[in-house]
């Protein structure tokens, strides 16, 4: 039986048919596709038929709606209900697999069947598919608290087309933590994941490509800039609730506190001072006290930032 699906929700036809190639060359080769258009303005059905329409293992469907414009993690969760195999990966539609990433996935769900959430070391790409930077070495496997603190360190690369989830376990946590533009979504799921710890491979396996097309390109419009403030509000409290399952006493945990929320906080800045007024006025009043930001100083920062 099938072990791993790809899933790709997809919607920009840039770099899809690179995207493709990258999961059909893979020299572990069972495994198999479900690549979703998620009622794209472009003709994604024509990239697929040349590209993959050859190989059995690539299937294509088509949303009536467009899912993504509403909730990104919706469509998401969508094709995690589609899927029969006991591991999944939530693939793009322009990143690209290194060909040995199936096989090095492969070699740690066969040595760590305990665990459920498993990634591939990343490198990151312009669009031009020109390496930016390499992400540093992190442990083959890390315990939850220690794979937590590694997320927040300098030299991780985050993304999601890397990971490799258990499918049966993301289903019985209700799929993918929903935020505004799936903005946190990742680090939440793959938090949640993690329980059981994370497995990451020691080569560069994956490519994240950064560009003005992909979804954190779009930073500073009004609506983005409102949805992400709140998904940041949202990932803050989710957090809170999730960490106390530890003991807050730990110095790691404290550690973690730290830095989850300074990353929050970061976020709160970059997207506040985008907002219109009114909601400015909003998400400065129920900002959470523990963030411990100056809303007198931040207040007048607005109107600062708009002259």
């Amino acid at each position: 039986m099938t072990k791993y699906t790809f899933l790709l929700p997809a919607y920009k036809p840039n770099f899809l048919a690179e995207a493709l190639e990258s999961i059909k060359e893979q020299t572990y080769t069972d495994f198999k596709v479900i690549v979703s258009d998620d009622c794209s303005p472009h003709d994604l059905k024509s990239i697929f038929e040349k590209t993959c329409s050859d190989d059995p293992r690539f299937v294509f469907r088509r949303n009536e709606k467009n899912m993504g414009g509403k909730s990104l993690v919706s469509h998401w969760n969508l094709l995690v209900d589609m899927c029969d195999t006991e591991y999944f990966i939530m693939a793009s539609d322009d990143d690209v697999y290194e060909p040995e990433f199936m096989k090095e996935i492969d070699s740690l769900v066969c040595r760590y069947p305990s665990a459920n959430l498993f990634r591939a070391k990343v490198r990151e790409i312009d669009e031009h598919g020109i390496e930016i930077r390499q992400e540093l070495p992190t442990q083959e496997y890390l315990d939850p608290l220690h794979f937590i603190e590694r997320m927040y360190k300098t030299g991780f690369i985050s993304c999601e087309a890397n990971y490799v989830y258990n499918t049966k376990v993301l289903k019985n946590n209700n799929g993918y933590v929903d935020f505004p533009k799936a903005w946190f979504s990742d680090d939440a799921t793959h938090i949640m994941m993690a329980m059981g710890g994370c497995c990451t491979t020691q080569k560069v396996a994956f490519c994240y490509r950064t560009s003005e097309l992909s979804i954190s390109g779009n930073r500073r419009g009004k609506s983005e800039c409102i949805a992400k403030l709140k998904a940041s509000y949202d990932f803050y409290e989710w957090m809170n609730k999730f960490i106390y399952q530890f003991d807050t006493n730990n110095e790691l945990v404290r550690k973690i506190k730290e830095e989850y929320k300074a990353k929050v906080v970061r976020n709160v800045k970059d997207f506040i001072y985008g907002c219109p007024f009114h909601y400015f006025i909003r998400y400065l009043i129920v900002c959470p006290s523990s963030l411990e930001l100056n809303r007198v100083r931040m207040f007048f920062h607005w109107f600062r930032w708009r002259l």
